[in-house]
């Protein structure tokens, strides 16, 4: 696709001032080399938030694990049924990671062995060793990750608050995305090319000379850069129980009011361009 844009901003100057071939000698010609540089506003179609789901069993009795794995499916339906009730919230894409899970180990015993090896490294001679306990799983936890790729744009904050409420944790809002960024981008690559002519009209007239057309496009590169605020990220300190903002003290994640905002699309091309 790169490819193709390219060819299109090649013609897109190739009418300016074109330069037959046969009457090109490049040993004779002069010529200026100049990059140009352009950008372009555009409103955003969708945003992607990102989290996981993470879900603890006590390991006395039943089949802890299960148990786990059965509160994360609870959570992802409440998910799903939030997307589902907001009727001006649109998903284009739920991506849910295989679940995973691990024994949780009594952190008394954890904490207890990792002191003992502390005191166990400073022993002096004829002092006997602290002896380090087996440590069982008091729990069982089973945790996925997932995507959610949705819509409008401002509608983010309320997809937060919905998941958060749901159970989620470690929501982020990852960023946004154009749908139509391919036209986007020429755009910003136009913009790039009249940029550089105006470069060097302005090099060649300050320097007594003229450009009389274009001899070759070296170099085009897009990027998407969105311009706006940090987003914020929800994170927790163990499985769920205590949410809050990372950047500030805990706040009611069903508040949260996020507006997209423009993001900018920028080009630079690198034009050598023809002047006598």
């Amino acid at each position: 696709m790169r490819h193709t844009l390219l060819l299109l901003l090649a013609g897109a100057f190739a009418a300016c001032q074109p330069v037959p071939e046969n009457e090109i000698e490049r040993d004779e010609i002069k010529t200026l080399a100049v990059t140009g540089v352009g950008e372009v506003e555009v409103d955003p179609d969708r945003f992607v938030l990102s989290g996981a789901i993470i879900k603890r069993a006590p390991q006395s009795g039943g089949n802890a694990a299960r148990e786990a794995m059965n509160a994360v499916a609870d959570v992802v339906n409440a998910m799903q049924g939030a997307v589902a009730a907001d009727t001006d919230l649109t998903a284009s894409d739920f991506k849910f990671a295989s679940v995973q899970t691990v024994g949780v180990k009594d952190p008394e015993c954890l904490l207890f062995n990792r002191e003992a090896d502390r005191t166990n490294a400073t022993l002096r001679e004829g002092e006997r060793r602290v002896r380090k306990r087996v440590c069982e799983d008091e729990a069982q936890q089973a945790s996925l990750t997932f995507t959610f790729t949705g819509g409008p744009p401002d509608a983010a904050g309320r997809a937060l608050a919905a998941f958060s409420s749901s159970g989620a944790i470690r929501l982020r809002l990852d960023g946004y995305r154009i749908d139509d960024i391919d036209a986007v981008e020429l755009q910003a690559g136009e913009r790039a090319i009249a940029n550089a002519r105006e470069k060097a009209e302005r090099l060649a007239e300050a320097g007594g000379a003229r450009i009389t057309g274009v001899l070759d496009l070296n170099a085009y590169n897009a990027t998407y850069d969105q311009r706006n605020a940090r987003p914020p990220s929800v994170s927790t300190g163990g499985a769920g129980e205590s949410v809050s903002l990372i950047e500030s003290a805990p706040v009611d994640v069903t508040e949260m009011n996020l507006e997209a905002g423009k993001q900018v699309v920028s080009a630079a091309v690198r034009l050598e361009f023809i002047y006598e």
